[in-house]
């Protein structure tokens, strides 16, 4: 098993004060026939001592190759973002994959499933929805140099019943080793619903990390 942990902090004062505290684990094992994933996210945002941000998130996948780069994939995920208008949103399915690349300096892997998706809202006039979901996605790493290395982890999920009911996201990052264990990062990410649960709710999140990673 793969352990990897990453710790982001911003402090800022002057014009205007806020605090932004993320954290991130990943932990993964990869056998020449089974492959499982688990990974879980928070972020905490304040401004002006009043709170912005609070989201949180699980998931994991299982991957049981098929061979000549197929593979078979079940996920599950859980994630609470009040301030995006959900009091929780969870989901679970299984899905067929492809290992486009696979070599030392890049790896390249595309999944597409069909997951049981259910939204309990925080904002707006519906209290939930349970729907069936499509979602597509992308996982891309690149080792630029020995200690660098450039990810890119992107899906598309759309419900089924309601085309315009849809969710974006990308997560871009770079990696530095420093050592066996410590590395830096830099990280970006994209959250975009088109329909939220309120008006006033704003369709786009952005986010930028910067962040130590310990690997183990």
């Amino acid at each position: 098993w793969q352990v990897g942990t990453e710790l982001s902090y911003t402090d800022s004062s002057g014009n205007s004060e806020s605090q932004t505290l993320a954290g991130k684990i990943g932990i993964k094992k990869e056998e020449e026939l089974n492959r499982y994933y688990f990974n879980g996210t928070v972020i905490k945002t304040e401004s002006e001592n009043e709170e912005t941000a609070n989201r949180w998130g699980v998931d994991g996948s299982y991957e049981r190759t098929l061979g000549d780069g197929f593979f078979g994939s079940g996920e599950a995920y859980y994630l609470k973002d009040k301030f995006s208008g959900y009091k929780y949103r969870y989901g679970f399915g299984p899905g067929v994959g492809y290992d486009f690349i696979k070599i030392d300096s890049h790896y390249l892997k595309g999944v597409l499933s069909i997951l049981y998706s259910y939204d309990r809202y925080s904002e707006g006039l519906e209290d939930s929805d349970q729907y069936l979901s499509g979602k597509t996605g992308i996982q891309y790493e690149w080792k630029l140099m020995e200690n660098l290395t450039f990810k890119e982890n992107a899906y598309y999920q759309t419900s089924l019943k309601d085309a315009d009911l849809f969710f974006l996201y990308s997560e871009t990052s770079l990696k530095v080793k420093v050592n066996s264990m410590i590395s830096l990062g830099l990280r970006y990410v994209i959250n975009y619903q088109n329909e939220p649960a309120s008006p006033e709710i704003e369709k786009t999140d952005r986010i930028f990390f910067t962040s130590v990673i310990i690997d183990f």
